[in-house]
């Protein structure tokens, strides 16, 4: 008679509380998303775009004679959200230095407008290409890039090993064939393939 009783108010137990859970989401299809920085944004689920709040990373500095022949790929943070592909198009914050001499390239870090791209083989250089796949929304990733993988048609940068600090902001929904979009990247930016930097 106990253990029956005892069962029932398992049983019972666990229908009440499988009633009153939330699991974060709204009618409207939207979640709750907590960053890696604690910071919380409620999108569409398909859709969430990180506003960056990491701080500025330092110039890595000159690294005089050093020589690096493969891609690293370091996360700095993890980020919460979306998950980019190769193929995809994505919405970035990154600052980009020459390995080698400690200058500075180009960054797009705290603008108004961030840098967009598909990340595919000879839209982007080899080293985003390869480097960027895998990273989530609110992430922070830090990629070192040689030679081979890098500037290979901008004289000045193609025999420098090139820095990235990058945070991925978005990963933008493909659109259906004839959907319309705007679908446009914006303008040419250091990290598209044969940039001139």
């Amino acid at each position: 008679m106990r253990l029956t009783l005892c069962g029932a108010v398992i049983v019972a137990a666990l229908v009440v509380a499988g009633c009153g859970g939330s699991d974060s989401r709204t009618s409207a299809g939207s979640s709750t998303a907590t960053t890696a920085t604690g910071t919380t944004t409620t999108t569409e689920s398909s859709n969430v775009f990180y506003v960056n709040k990491y701080p500025r990373p330092r110039n890595p500095g000159p690294h005089p004679g050093a020589r690096v022949d493969q891609l690293i790929v370091r996360d700095v943070r993890r980020g919460t959200g979306p998950v980019i592909h190769a193929g995809d198009r994505g919405v970035f914050e990154f600052i980009a230095t020459n390995w080698n001499t400690g200058r500075p390239i180009e960054a797009a870090w705290h603008k108004s407008r961030p840098f967009e791209s598909r990340v595919e083989h000879n839209v982007v250089i080899d080293g985003w290409w390869q480097g960027i796949p895998g990273m989530r929304v609110g992430g922070l990733r830090e990629i070192t890039i040689p030679p081979s993988l890098g500037f290979t048609t901008n004289p000045d940068l193609q025999n420098a090993t090139t820095y990235f600090a990058v945070v991925l902001n978005q990963v933008i929904p493909e659109q259906p064939p004839g959907a319309g979009g705007s679908g446009g990247a914006s303008g040419s930016n250091t990290v598209e393939s044969g940039s001139s930097g």
